[in-house]
């Protein structure tokens, strides 16, 4: 693995599309607060290390939201990529963030050359083995999210919901 799991902290989330709400809705705002909160106080607990799967959404505001933390907190944005091309479908300005998050990540992981099925939950699978502490945000969507945070309980990660409530999976 490539941290310390004790200080190393993940983030899942929905893409922009599947959020309950708009870039331009009041809840954006108090999600980007709520990011910057929990970032916070994971540093205050000693995580230093944070990965995001860097996908639009919540990944990359997450990404965005340790590059604002490192300007006060010693804390490291590690980005994992579970293949190349990414970004290529992404509109502009996520074009824009997902490239400025990678050239100011401390380390970027890029875990395939090529897209192939189970691309990303390869890189979940990555992100969560090398964590202890995943920060989420998980409404009971099925999905990439539903995935990772299942991953996480079944490997004993402290699990933060930013959604605003806990969901049972089964």
């Amino acid at each position: 693995m490539p941290t310390d799991r004790a200080v190393t902290c993940c983030f899942s989330g929905y893409r922009a599309e599947k959020m309950p709400f708009a870039a331009n809705d009041p809840r954006a705002d108090a999600l980007l607060s709520a990011l910057d909160c929990a970032i916070a106080d994971a540093a205050a607990q000693g995580y230093t290390v944070f990965f995001s799967g860097m996908s639009t959404g919540f990944d990359l505001w997450a990404a965005e939201a340790v590059l604002r933390a490192r300007a006060s907190l010693p804390v490291q944005l590690f980005c994992a990529v579970p293949f190349d091309q990414q970004a290529e479908r992404y509109t502009l300005d996520w074009k824009r963030r997902f490239n400025h998050c990678l050239l100011a990540a401390d380390r970027v992981f890029a875990l395939s050359r090529d897209y192939y099925t189970g691309c990303y939950a390869a890189r979940n699978r990555f992100m969560v083995d090398a964590s202890s502490l995943l920060i989420c945000y998980f409404d009971g969507k099925p999905g990439g999210t539903a995935q990772t945070v299942r991953m996480a309980e079944q490997s004993g990660l402290r699990i933060v919901n930013l959604a605003g409530c806990q969901m049972q999976l089964f």
